[in-house]
């Protein structure tokens, strides 16, 4: 594990179950998935006793701490070939800390997967400066050098997993 490193979070609330079990009725892939994660991180700094993780929550984008136990359950992806040097990750932390909560992504995520189940088509992201987990996790490979999926389009975490583990 090192600062950088992708930080998937296994789903376990109960809006996790409601909204898992409505992707898994329009996309196979999201079905087949034993592991399914729903938070994602960036693994920031590590401390002798855990992560300081960057996230877009409720409170906004933040820098929030786990304890190495409360780590055990996750899944931790070297996405970015090149080492992060501390200019760019203090340069991403600077624009992004503070950032608003993207409410909103639940709907397009909703409207991005029927559209895609039905029509095959991706729908277009708002561009705006508001972020989910999912859209700060992109941002921030993409702004490192290799994104995982288009910026343009809704992001789905299915699409960033498949991405992840190499099946993109």
């Amino acid at each position: 594990m090192k600062s950088g490193n992708i930080v998937a979070f296994k789903g376990t609330s109960n809006t996790f179950k409601v909204l898992s079990f409505l992707l898994s009725i329009f996309d196979s892939d999201w079905r087949k998935l034993k592991w399914k994660p729903w938070h994602l991180g960036i693994a920031w700094h590590k401390t002798s006793g855990g992560w300081w993780v960057l996230a877009a929550g409720e409170d906004g984008v933040g820098l929030k701490f786990y304890f190495s136990r409360e780590l055990e359950e996750v899944r931790w992806y070297d996405w970015l070939e090149k080492p992060l040097t501390q200019k760019k990750l203090d340069k991403f932390l600077k624009g992004h800390i503070g950032k608003k909560y993207d409410i909103a992504t639940y709907f397009w995520t909703s409207l991005a997967v029927i559209f895609r189940h039905f029509w095959n088509r991706p729908i277009p992201k708002l561009l705006d400066d508001r972020f989910s987990c999912w859209e700060l996790v992109q941002e921030f490979a993409e702004e490192m050098g290799k994104p995982i999926v288009s910026k343009y389009d809704v992001i789905i975490i299915v699409d960033i997993i498949k991405a992840l583990k190499g099946g993109a």
